[in-house]
């Protein structure tokens, strides 16, 4: 008795990994479909792809037609669908990527539409992008901007909740502001 209880314990146990095997192999399946271009053929082929699920549950299996659509492992169908793009894996980010953010700017080279200054001088730009900042109390640099405001060019980098700005034609500033 105790003999037959550990193999029904080993033979449950099994299961799961089992199934999770089966579902790697319909799920790699489906990858080796994503370049058909016509969009029946590569339903066709995902479904035929199902055929191991089908099988280890007991269903009837998938008509042959679709089965044989699906390319054996280590090939696949090389011209992608258009508009299809794989997603890309996620990349790791390191310690200090994770605490500082990103170091690529919010915007770059984006002109402004609009900007003024308060009776402290500081002041409160609009970009293209309809983007606003406001520079802060604190920043006592004061901008010597003047003419058009679409001719002027800013940079902005994320700084956790605050941003740095730099305007093309002021080189060497850089500014703190924050997003309004």
């Amino acid at each position: 008795m105790k003999r037959t209880a550990l193999i029904a314990m080993c033979l449950l146990a099994a299961v799961p990994a089992a199934a999770q095997g089966v579902r790697d192999q319909v799920m790699d399946g489906a990858a080796r479909c994503a370049g058909i271009a016509d969009d029946r053929a590569w339903l066709d082929c995902f479904y035929g792809s199902a055929q191991p699920m089908r099988s280890r549950l007991g269903l009837s299996p998938a008509p042959q037609a679709l089965i044989k659509l699906v390319p054996s492992p280590g090939a696949a169908y090389t011209a992608a669908a258009p508009g299809y793009r794989r997603p890309a894996p996620p990349r790791e980010k390191g310690f200090f990527a994770e605490l500082l953010g990103s170091t690529r700017p919010v915007v770059a080279n984006m002109p402004m539409t609009a900007y003024h200054f308060d009776e402290g001088g500081r002041f409160t730009i609009r970009l293209q992008n309809g983007q606003t900042y406001v520079q802060e109390e604190s920043d006592l640099s004061r901008p010597g901007w003047s003419g058009p405001a679409g001719n002027l060019l800013v940079t902005v980098n994320s700084a956790g909740d605050k941003y740095t700005i730099k305007v093309k034609s002021d080189p060497g500033a850089v500014y703190h502001a924050r997003r309004r």
